[in-house]
């Protein structure tokens, strides 16, 4: 038989029995197998330590017959450097295999958060089974290029989830620089799956600056006035405000999410463990007069729960709010009562600028709010816990803000309607 064509191929009949041509053309070794039912198998004979093989290079039509060919060339290469192309082909199909994907990645990822106790795991893994794992979830991680995170990405950003985009983009580029840790990872010697990664494909792929930018919203005293006596932001909500300035702007979720075992009111002391504080560093928040006060009206709204915060789903306070109960809470507030846009976190900023107006050195704001100096003293040697320095600075600040809080003025809405419920 001469060499193959598309029309050759097609004219070879079924006889009801197998059968096999070979190519009298120039790759020796190339032929086709039809089967009793029909069915056409392209194959490469060849000889390798004096035994004859066959190697199956795929189903006509779906394997072309230019396709075909390529790979009997690949085949007739490999036996001329004493290589056998069964063996070469079972082991890559061995390393293709112990190429994890990046379904399988994100395991791995999310495990090793979770063991570190990273508070933000949960947000994380939502991202990512949510915007990513539908496009490239079964692709071997070492496949993802660049390209692929753009569509990724694209996707987000085509229903103005810009923000989300660029969330997403530090989820990823998290997650392949933890693929490329463990495969060189001393102890990922011997792993049943690598990830074959020597790049990070979201290196390539530039973050949107522009979508967004770093907060500068400071509350004026008279609009800590107006939250800290607003009628309608909801009890709980106000309490939650009123306990983050009075505890000198801690983070909001470590104040929303706070366990009643932490705080010590004999001593008055809250010790936030580092398990929840951000900088996974212990954090003793000593009680002003006036933190002990809220703590106390909370208890009045919240009894017999664990968590000061209880979600709303949880009838024995055994979960605290969400993440998204205060912001919420706030966004409703602001639009009800026309005052402009501020979130949670910008207490934070608020109360660290206000001290600075009443005279609290910025060594003793930082300290109060958790902000560790990344000296070498202070990150190996240090060990005080400065709870009459911290005590001293919020002392000062709570009689100022009491001062500041005692006479509400008049709701800057003529009618005000309720926040939602937590």
């Amino acid at each position: 038989m001469g060499a193959f064509s598309d029309r050759s191929i097609k004219a070879l009949v079924v006889t009801g029995q197998n059968y096999r041509k070979h190519e009298g053309g120039s790759d020796p070794g190339f032929g086709i197998q039809v089967t009793a039912q029909g069915t056409k198998t392209f194959f490469y004979q060849y000889t390798h330590q004096g035994k004859r093989r066959f190697l199956r290079l795929g189903i006509y039509p779906d394997t072309s017959l230019a396709e075909a060919r390529k790979k009997a060339r690949a085949a007739y290469a490999l036996v001329n450097q004493g290589i056998d192309p069964q063996e070469e082909a079972q082991s890559k199909a061995q390393a293709a295999r112990r190429l994890g994907t990046v379904r399988q990645m994100q395991e791995a990822y999310i495990a090793h958060l979770e063991s570190k106790g990273t508070r933000s795991v949960g947000e994380i893994k939502r991202a990512l089974d949510k915007d990513a794992l539908p496009l490239i979830g079964d692709c071997p991680a070492c496949d993802v290029a660049a390209e692929h995170i753009k569509q990724v990405l694209y996707r987000l950003i085509s229903r103005d989830a810009e923000v989300g985009a660029n969330r997403l983009r530090s989820y990823l580029h998290s997650l392949f620089t933890f693929g490329i840790q463990h495969d060189n990872d001393p102890r990922s010697v011997g792993a049943t799956v690598l990830f074959g990664l020597n790049i990070n494909p979201v290196d390539a792929v530039p973050r949107n600056a522009a979508a967004e930018s770093v907060g500068e919203r400071v509350l004026s005293w008279e609009e800590i006035r107006i939250v800290w006596n607003a009628t309608t932001l909801h009890l709980p909500q106000r309490l939650a405000v009123r306990l983050l300035l009075a505890t000198g702007g801690q983070r909001p979720g470590e104040v929303t999410r706070a366990h009643w075992s932490e705080f010590d009111l004999d001593a008055r002391v809250w010790w936030l463990p580092a398990a929840r504080a951000k900088n996974k560093h212990d954090h003793g928040i000593p009680l002003t007069p006036l933190a002990l006060s809220v703590l106390e009206e909370i208890r009045q709204v919240y009894p017999c729960v664990e968590y000061i915060f209880p979600a709303r789903n949880s009838p024995e306070g055994k979960k605290p709010w969400s993440a998204s109960t205060l912001p919420q809470g706030v966004q409703e507030f602001c639009r009800a009562s026309g005052m402009e846009p501020w979130v949670p976190k910008d207490i934070r900023r608020t109360v660290k600028t206000r001290m600075g107006e009443v005279g609290i050195p910025k060594l003793y704001r930082d300290m109060v709010q958790n902000h560790i100096q990344n000296d070498v003293s202070t990150r190996h040697y240090d060990r005080y816990d400065y709870l009459p320095e911290k005590r001293a600075a919020l002392e000062k600040w709570c009689a100022r803000l009491e001062e500041e809080v005692k006479t509400s003025p008049p709701s800057p809405s003529p009618n005000p309607t309720p926040g939602p419920r937590p």
